[in-house]
């Protein structure tokens, strides 16, 4: 009963997860901005992590959150990933920012209201939280019924629990978190200057500027990342710090960097002031500090001013025509920009229909839109191998043309070919040419993440090089030690483990990004198989069966049809094909 579709009019069974923090009234009497502060971290982190497991937020109610889940897995696993994301924030943020969160899971009864959720299934999630440990998880014994013998979770029986407002005593199960995170080693300083950007704080009083902050940092990470001489930490990774009170001194150490950037936006009717400040880690000194003031009709050539400076502060002998090169990228309006915003934001956040939609409105907006038509087409790809998407040609035609359209609008864009190239080289219209435009993405600009790890991906997919994608992979995973889409990076190590037959690293590879991202089909299929590989057969028997739990719709045919051309990886007969063709012989969805 893993799998909750039922429904009978207006009732449906699902697993319920709620979410609160403890304490909140009397943090926010102490410090009523670090507070909040705080809180929109702790729920955007919470939000993602629904996402990445298949759930949907139902809604958030001020210090709290309701979510559901087709699978009481996913939930379970959602609530575990959820205190370990919480714990490792509060390791980084000082004792004021600090917030703890107790969460209960459910499986029941819920009445459908539009998009919300109601009756018995919500009420005893309500009350499994209100009884769990501050940091700690409580699930009913009719959720621990379906998730016992499926998770390597430590569990344990609390008996039977009359909790407030129910009338009879419930048998609780405890999933036993721990309160920190283990410390990461820090990483080793890189051999060129290298620098964090920290997410931009939002000073204006509308949040749907929030939007725009992020989009100002993410515009100048990227305009950094294109100087090749720069070590530029990812997107993902400075963003685990948004929301909190940092110090920069630790953000070097974590992130291996010299310098570390931050800064604010205030927006005040049509003007627009953003401040900045280049410190060096080590010490903790201001070596540059800069208020720009514009309106917002030139919100491009603010951005480009911002990023201009902070290049100047670093080197003062880079060219300004390096930022020439990124002001010819920008949209023809500011409609189109905020809604690719919108869209790269829920991207982050695991919500690829939303992005979908976001991206699609910003094209309409402005049809010529290079990056917004080439992040459309890799949407494409994420539909049908990481969601199971099972209308192939449908889905290729629509990646393929959006694709073909990115580059006749983006020709010299270096986010457009990575993108772009992907696509084509991933649905096999163009293997050698997708490639060739992702190779030359990551070689002019040697920070940019995503093109380095396309570039890993889409050679472990065709069997290319793997010893050397070995090594590259090692490099790329460095530029964003702490990025939550690093199973792409894991997905590839896998391929050319397999490639050159060390079987036990690869399944070590393969459960690693299954446990990083379990929603993802590929992942799990890579470790079927992997213990194939190492003759584990009743292994991969078993997790052939739960794919099948997961997604009763998946086929080993349907799988592999787009991989037609990875002859080496995929191709009929390869021992992807047969051990996959193995392990689900004789299974029933």
């Amino acid at each position: 009963m893993e799998h909750l579709e039922t429904k009978m009019s207006g009732r449906r069974l699902a697993a319920i997860l709620m979410a609160d923090a403890v304490g909140f009234s009397s943090h926010a009497t102490a410090d009523e901005r670090g507070a909040l502060a705080a809180l929109s971290g702790c729920m955007e982190a919470l939000e993602r992590t629904t996402g990445l497991h298949a759930g949907r937020v139902v809604k958030t109610m001020g210090d709290g959150l309701l979510a559901e889940f087709g699978s009481v897995v996913s939930a379970v696993s959602a609530a575990a990933a959820m205190q370990a994301a919480l714990a490792e924030r509060n390791r980084d943020a000082t004792e004021g920012g600090r917030l703890q969160f107790r969460i209960g899971v459910h499986v029941g009864d819920v009445m459908v209201a539009g998009e919300d959720i109601l009756g018995e299934g919500v009420n005893t999630a309500a009350r499994l939280e209100a009884a769990a440990e501050p940091g700690g998880v409580l699930i009913s014994a009719r959720a621990y019924e379906d998730v016992e013998g499926k998770m390597d979770l430590p569990f344990a029986d609390r008996g039977e629990v009359l909790l407030k407002g129910l009338r009879k005593p419930l048998r609780v199960y405890a999933l036993e978190t721990e309160a920190a995170v283990s410390a990461v080693p820090a990483p080793t300083l890189p051999d060129k200057p290298s620098v964090a950007v920290l997410p931009f704080d939002n000073m204006s009083s509308d949040p749907e500027q929030e939007f725009f902050a992020d989009g100002l940092t993410e515009d100048i990470i990227t305009g950094l990342a294109s100087m090749p001489w720069l070590f530029v930490i990812a997107r993902n990774s400075t963003f685990v710090y948004k929301g909190t009170a940092v110090d920069v001194r630790k953000v070097g150490r974590d992130l291996g960097v010299v310098y570390v950037l931050e800064g604010s936006v205030r927006r005040a009717g049509n003007r627009l002031r953003v401040t900045g400040q280049l410190i060096d880690a080590a010490s903790g000194k201001h070596l540059w500090a800069e208020r720009i003031d514009g309106a917002l009709e030139d919100v491009f050539d603010l951005q480009d001013k911002v990023t201009e400076s902070v290049i100047r502060a670093i080197a003062p002998e880079i060219q300004t025509a390096e930022i020439e090169r990124a002001r010819a990228k920008r949209p023809d309006s500011l409609t189109a920009y905020d809604h690719l915003l919108h869209g790269l934001a829920a991207l982050h956040r695991a919500k690829n229909a939303e992005a979908i939609a976001n991206l699609e409105r910003a094209i309409d907006a402005s049809p010529n839109y290079g990056k917004a038509l080439a992040v459309r087409s890799w949407c494409s790809t994420l539909q049908f191998a990481w969601q199971g998407e099972t209308d192939y040609q449908r889905v290729r035609a629509e990646g393929l043309a959006f694709a073909r359209s990115a580059l006749e609008a983006g020709p010299t864009d270096p986010e457009v070919w990575a993108y772009a190239g992907y696509t084509l080289s991933f649905f096999c219209e163009d293997v050698d040419g997708g490639i060739a435009l992702v190779r030359d993405a990551a070689e002019s600009c040697p920070s940019f993440y995503w093109a380095q790890s396309s570039l890993n991906m889409l050679n472990g997919l065709h069997g290319r090089d793997p010893e050397q994608t070995l090594e590259r992979i090692e490099l790329t995973m460095r530029l964003s030690p702490k990025d939550p889409l690093r199973h792409r990076d894991l997905i590839a190590r896998a391929h050319c483990l397999r490639q050159l037959g060390r079987d036990e690293e690869q399944l070590e590879a393969a459960t690693e990004a299954f446990r990083v991202n379990p929603n993802i089909t590929v992942a799990r299929a890579n470790k079927i198989v992997a213990l194939h590989s190492l003759g584990r057969l009743d292994e991969a028997k078993e997790e052939a069966r739960r794919m099948l739990e997961w997604n009763p719709t998946f086929s080993v045919e349907k799988f592999l049809l787009h991989s037609e051309h990875f002859e080496a990886t995929y191709g009929r007969g390869t021992q992807v094909w047969s051990a996959l063709e193995d392990a689900f012989a004789d299974l029933d969805p």
